[in-house]
């Protein structure tokens, strides 16, 4: 059941939908491990909670967005993604990309098709990741639900040279007849195991001293 779950709410997690239409709630703390926090609130009208996590890595904006650009590891670090790729590149600050999840039977497996754009505050140097769903991209595959209204939000704010200020921000709503109080609790661990797993990745060396065209480092 937790696999189905977790299947379900990754692809949704991972690229959001937007909260701005409903009333917000105070955050509530739910989780504090390891220098993450996790946050959820309850959204006027919905089951489901909105979810906020929160951290800071040791890493440089160019070393988090050279693991970011890296698609195919995507697997490594997003909780219970099965395959992640690059379909297009527009331009250095603008991709598509497919996401899929395997989830055991009856549930069917999920995918999503997503416009990335990165975007630089000139004066305050953080960086944004907008992803915005767009399901009519490629044609749709035989057993496999296609997610069609999907936004997110990542936050990179540089605090020095070496370490950045990460905020991440989710209302679930993964569909079908599953329980949405169990949707809830799941739902925790999905942001903090993401935001582990970047704080491992950014550890490799091969993400260190690499240049982007649209990203200007803290100085």
């Amino acid at each position: 059941m937790k696999k189905i779950l977790m299947s379900l709410v990754t692809l949704m997690c991972f690229q959001g939908v937007s909260s701005q239409a409903f009333a917000q709630e105070p955050w509530k703390n739910v989780r504090d491990r390891k220098d993450i926090q996790v946050y959820n609130r309850a959204i006027e009208g919905s089951d489901f909670k909105e979810f906020m996590a929160q951290t800071t890595i040791n890493a440089s904006l160019s070393t988090i967005i050279a693991v970011f650009n890296d698609t195919n590891a995507g697997i490594e670090w997003v909780e219970n993604v099965d395959e992640m790729h690059t379909e297009k590149v527009i331009s250095d600050s603008e991709t598509i990309t497919v996401t899929y999840s395997k989830a055991p039977w009856p549930v069917a497996d999920r995918d999503a098709i997503v416009l990335n754009k990165t975007t630089q505050d000139p004066d305050t140097l953080v960086v944004t990741i907008q992803q915005e769903g767009t399901p009519d991209y490629l044609p749709l595959k035989d057993g496999v639900v296609r997610v069609k209204s999907l936004t997110s939000r990542w936050i990179f704010t540089p605090v020095s040279d070496s370490v950045t200020h990460v905020h991440y921000q989710v209302l679930t709503n993964p569909g079908g007849n599953l329980p949405a109080w169990l949707i809830n609790m799941v739902s925790v661990s999905q942001p903090y195991n993401s935001l582990l797993g970047l704080k491992k990745m950014v550890k490799r060396e091969k993400y260190h001293n690499q240049h982007h065209p649209h990203i200007v480092d803290f100085q």
